[in-house]
């Protein structure tokens, strides 16, 4: 008599829009039990994209392990979670006391509770200098987990965007298995758009020109990893222009079904625009950072999305030739989002640049789902 494999339980917290979980749904394997956040419009937004899906709408603030357990059907057996950032990151306040900081020590708390076999974790590059990271890698040690944690660039690993992250990787101790970061799979081919040089070249001759890696960005980087030094992958990295092609024309029923439409921008700002030319910017004012106001180059890579990519001073969203930020579709796509996964049309434009910005890139969350499949397949 054959024995049937029980599948694997994956539930992921802090969901949003679910990408840590995607490469699990291709697993046969793995099971989606269980995604949880609260935010009702990313609820809406899945399981409009995949009717059915269990997902619950609650603040994990106050959520227990056994109320995770009861709403995945069964004990979890991977944990995905990208708990709330803003706190840490560069490009919000950062500010260490902003208490959505506490769930990262909460994410800790429940991953000791519910015990999965495997587990990851996302979260900006600065978290991994605090106490509250700190303390969530000792509980995972005392709860009995072997981890490992590193900032990774998208670009390394396929993405046409630079956005460092850092991904914290751990399995139960019974497993066997010490969880190891695979080396980068793109960079070492192709040539791509310095911004600050303003000419074509390689990441060999101009690494942090081209990855957009800040020095403390670099310095944390060492600190988890001293023995590690920068490495390419074979495969050239995708460039603005290989993601943004095959678009629909602006103005058709094609274009607004997948939330390609062009945000309205004023006169001022497109006079401005006008003047500024491919993998330029607008430096009319002294007081902005080197990517605001900027438009990006068809060969080169983009900076990160963030939930402000509509506004074209918030930093370099110019579309490379056309005189308008990026579209909702356009940032989806940067961040890995296939055309399959529509978002929400018109009137909830704002929260839906949030919903795209506070997304994990795809290319990251196939790193962590590539090193736990491995170990459990």
């Amino acid at each position: 008599m054959v024995k049937l494999i029980e599948p694997l339980r994956v539930v992921e917290l802090y969901a949003g829009t679910a990408r840590s979980v995607e490469p699990f749904r291709a697993w046969p394997r793995a099971k989606i039990a269980l995604l949880v956040d609260k935010n009702p419009l990313a609820q809406a937004t899945y399981v409009e994209n995949h009717p059915n899906s269990p997902y619950v709408t609650r603040s994990l603030r106050r959520t227990r392990p056994d109320e995770i357990e009861a709403w995945a059907g069964g004990k979890v057996d991977i944990l995905l979670g990208c708990p709330p950032c803003q706190g840490f990151s560069d490009t919000g306040s950062r500010d260490l006391s902003d208490p959505n900081n506490e769930h990262l020590w909460r994410f800790g708390v429940l991953a000791a509770g519910l015990r999965p076999r495997a587990l990851a974790m996302e979260n900006v590059p600065v978290a991994a200098r605090t106490r509250r990271f700190e303390l969530f890698a000792k509980r995972l040690t005392e709860a009995g987990y072997r981890w490992t944690a590193r900032i990774l660039n998208a670009p390394l690993w396929g993405s046409p965007q630079c956005r460092q992250r850092l991904i914290f990787i751990a399995f139960r101790d019974d497993i066997g298995i010490e969880p190891k970061i695979p080396s980068p799979t793109h960079g070492a081919s192709g040539t791509y758009f310095s911004y600050s040089a303003q000419r074509l070249t390689t990441i060999s001759e101009s690494p942090m020109e081209i990855l957009g890696e800040a020095p403390a960005t670099q310095h944390l980087a060492r600190q988890l990893a001293p023995d590690e030094t920068l490495t390419l992958g074979p495969a050239p990295i995708p460039v603005i222009e290989e993601v943004l092609d095959g678009l629909p024309t602006i103005g058709t029923a094609e274009a607004e079904r997948l939330g390609h439409v062009p945000w309205k921008h004023g006169r001022k700002m497109l006079n401005r625009m006008k003047r500024v030319p491919e993998g330029g910017r607008w430096k009319g004012g002294e007081d902005h950072y080197s990517h605001a106001y900027a438009r990006l180059h068809r060969r080169g890579l983009a900076r990160t999305i963030t939930t402000y990519f509509g506004n074209p001073g918030s930093g370099r969203f110019w579309h490379p030739v056309e005189n308008r930020a990026l579209t909702v579709r356009e940032a989806a796509r940067l961040q890995g989002f296939p055309d399959s996964f529509l978002l929400p049309k018109a009137g909830t434009e704002g929260r839906v640049t949030s919903l795209v910005g506070n997304a994990l890139d795809q290319r990251l969350g196939n790193v962590a789902f590539d090193v736990i499949r491995a170990a459990l397949e």
